[in-house]
């Protein structure tokens, strides 16, 4: 165990990634759960924990029920967290990250110090269209305080799943949808994007793959493997490709009701960041 998670420490270090934005919408780039973060594939994983959170569709299937907590340690050394808990088609995330910010005018003068606050309750629902087939919607309610100014928006996300097979499963997600509500200029605007992908279980291994388009960014594309090594102990990696290609790492455990999931992800000059995701499953 202890040679694994060398390992994966070993390889974080030495990927690079952008910055996730300091006064803008930005912000929700962050992610907020272990297990789909790191393997870059949360829009069609139709099983699992967490997974509902970027695709709510997924809550059509009405799957286990969990409670969780995540840390995100990220830029500047701030942290970011996050609160979610699902049971049956309905689902119920928070996430709240402050930042220490300075303000200045147009000559560089210092104007004071400011903490910058930025929350997300946001509330899903996932329905069956047929069997294997379902859609869903979330409500996303944004709170940002930049220089002690408020800058309240709304947003919506909607999203699809079908599963043709026991082992296939094809998705799309449309997230942050909800008007043109921007901070400083356009490319700080609330960030609209469209993901689709598929999923495929091999055995022991569960792929994922998927593309993501914005309107102000070049087009993604992203990978996910999952391995269950043992009954308990589940390895992660994923990539992601858009000016270079970059590699994240994490693992998870878990018991019959208990479960702590890590992931180390690329981070530009601070090397890596990491969240730690804890919960129970009901």
């Amino acid at each position: 165990m202890r040679k694994i998670i060398f390992f994966i420490l070993l390889f974080a270090v030495t990927a690079p990634a952008e910055d996730p934005g300091t006064r803008s919408f930005a912000f929700l780039k962050i992610p907020v759960s272990a297990r789909f973060a790191v393997m870059n594939g949360g829009s069609v994983m139709w099983e699992g924990r967490d997974c509902w959170r970027s695709n709510p569709a997924v809550l059509g299937f009405k799957g286990e029920s969990y409670a969780s907590f995540s840390q995100n340690t990220w830029y500047m050394s701030t942290k970011q967290n996050a609160a979610a808990f699902n049971a049956g088609h309905f689902g119920l995330s928070w996430q709240n990250y402050n930042f220490d910010d300075v303000a200045r005018d147009a000559t560089g003068e210092k104007l004071g110090d400011f903490t910058d606050r930025y929350g997300v309750l946001s509330m899903s629902y996932g329905f069956k269209i047929k069997r294997y087939t379902a859609a869903g919607v979330t409500y996303k309610k944004l709170n940002q305080e930049i220089f002690g100014g408020n800058y309240n928006h709304s947003a919506w996300d909607f999203g699809f799943v079908t599963q043709p097979s026991r082992r296939t499963a094809f998705g799309a997600a449309l997230a942050n949808i909800g008007g043109k509500k921007k901070i400083i200029n356009e490319d700080e605007a609330l960030p609209t994007s469209l993901t689709a992908g598929a999923l495929q279980k091999m055995g022991r291994f569960y792929l994922t793959s998927e593309v993501k388009l914005t309107g102000y960014e070049k087009i993604q594309y992203l990978l996910g493997l999952e391995f269950k090594r043992q009954t308990n102990l589940t390895l992660r990696m994923g990539s992601v490709y858009q000016d270079d290609f970059n590699l994240s790492f994490g693992f998870g455990w878990q018991d019959a009701r208990y479960f702590i999931d890590f992931a180390f992800l690329p981070h530009g000059a601070l090397n890596y960041a990491y969240i730690t995701s804890v919960g129970v499953r009901f």
